[in-house]
């Protein structure tokens, strides 16, 4: 796996540095700024490590399927991406023809999303589809501006870093704000019922070679008493070309949100026709064996 600078793609860090400094947001296809808020609490993650982590062809040819079925259902021509992360998924649907706003709290996020936009220009162009990036977190999204979409997806296990239980209301009160009567929201995350019910201490690593070394991805999960939340700490193991390792850690402390809290509070905040499934091709859930759980269920069309 190579990876390239920013300069290669047409990316100058000087744009880049406008970009992200002070809360600048780049609309991507054209010449302009425009200025967003700023999330309170905006964490640095390792961005180029976890694009690293996940097959991403793999996994956007696995879940297209899915996305295509769902974006249809509201007949959506404008998405939100909430925890857009690297917006990976932002430059599908956009290849798609979709206008996407990509929503992330951290800047390391957004700065590799900004290469991988840029670098799906092209395409992006052709499909005539827009990526907007803007810096934003869980219940922000109604003061950034960004109008009413038909669609809102949040994908990657992103929806477990809202603040708790009270996080997660208000984080749905805020999807529905910004969603049009009637549109469809697109949950996905880890199936938090099964790990609750066998407590594993360690997902499976993931291994990439890349010409500057061996990369070897850990995920080791806590379970703090009360059961509201799940540690997990993200550990990357690094072999250069010498033979020496290096060793970088992250904890990030997620809620967990079994199948009955997000049934609950999606209907509370003013969502209907819920759908469960355990996978993208839409098999019904197996609650004590699927790793995930994806949800899509519609906005309301006469209010909470």
């Amino acid at each position: 796996m190579q990876q390239r600078t920013l300069e290669e793609i047409g990316v100058s860090k000087a744009d880049l540095d406008a970009v992200m400094r002070g809360n600048a947001v780049r609309i991507f296809r054209l010449d302009e700024y425009r200025r967003l808020p700023m999330a309170e609490e905006a964490q640095v993650a390792p961005a180029s490590d976890y694009d690293q982590f996940v097959d991403w062809d793999k996994r956007l040819a696995r879940e297209a399927p899915l996305f295509r079925w769902a974006l249809k259902i509201a007949d959506a021509r404008s998405v939100i991406d909430v925890g857009a992360g690297s917006a990976r998924h932002s430059v599908m649907f956009a290849q798609w023809g979709m206008s996407v706003d990509a929503v992330d709290p951290d800047e390391s996020m957004l700065a590799q999303a900004t290469v991988n936009i840029e670098a799906a220009a092209e395409s992006l162009i052709e499909a005539g589809g827009t990526v907007r990036l803007s810096r934003g977190g869980f219940g922000q999204l109604a003061s950034l501006g960004l109008g009413s979409a038909d669609a809102l997806v949040c994908t990657g296990n992103a929806l477990p870093h809202v603040e708790g239980r009270k996080g997660l209301r208000k984080a749905l009160r805020d999807f529905a704000a910004v969603l049009r009567p009637g549109g469809v929201v697109v949950l996905h995350l880890l199936n938090h019922a099964r790990l609750l019910a066998s407590r594993p201490r360690v997902i499976p690593p993931v291994l990439r070679d890349a010409p500057e070394g061996t990369r070897v991805f850990l995920r080791v999960i806590d379970y703090p008493a009360g059961e509201e939340f799940l540690d997990f700490d993200f550990v990357t193991l690094v072999r250069g070309p010498d033979g020496a390792w290096d060793l970088s850690h992250r904890r990030s402390a997620h809620t967990a949100l079994p199948l009955e809290v997000l049934d609950r509070e999606l209907r509370a905040a003013g969502f209907r026709d819920v759908d469960v499934f355990g996978d993208h091709e839409r098999a019904p859930l197996d609650i004590d064996r699927d790793e995930s759980v994806i949800v899509v269920a519609r906005r309301s069309t006469t209010g909470s």
